[in-house]
């Protein structure tokens, strides 16, 4: 089994992907979707919904190159033609094994999600040293 088949394992198991169009969606529209995948064999008025979801989001889009099938047996169904992963780590690990192991374009998306997730890692470290205060003695 692939390793990037193994993280969608590892998101299904612990709850950071929603499975199916409309779950994919209301992720999206929530603004909480950190990557969205579409199988290979998607349909284009999926692919084109899909894509009309994120207008306006930040979520990237990949086409997998796996088909439903295979995608829906790493995720426990029988078929999934899109899903969209609410984790960012997941995803930055997901594109980048997606590169590693099949095609160097997803390598791009990999280094924007990564750069994401080190924006976010500051923001957060700078935020905590502000709310930090020294007593007077």
């Amino acid at each position: 089994m692939s390793k990037a088949l193994q993280y969608l394992g590892i998101a299904r198991k612990s709850g950071n992907i929603e499975l199916g169009e409309d779950n994919a969606k209301a992720l999206i529209k929530a603004g909480k979707a950190r990557l969205v995948l579409l199988a290979a064999d998607a349909s284009e008025g999926v692919t084109k919904r899909v894509n009309g979801y994120v207008y306006g989001f930040r979520a990237p889009v990949v086409r997998l190159p796996f088909d439903s099938v295979e995608l829906g047996g790493a995720l426990g169904r029988a078929r999934c033609s899109a899903a969209a992963i609410a984790d960012l780590g997941l995803a930055v690990a997901l594109t980048a094994a997606l590169a590693e192991e099949y095609d160097e374009s997803y390598a791009e998306t990999a280094r924007e999600l990564a750069e994401k997730q080190a924006r976010i890692k500051t923001r957060k470290a700078v935020k905590g040293k502000k709310g930090t205060r020294r007593k007077s003695e």
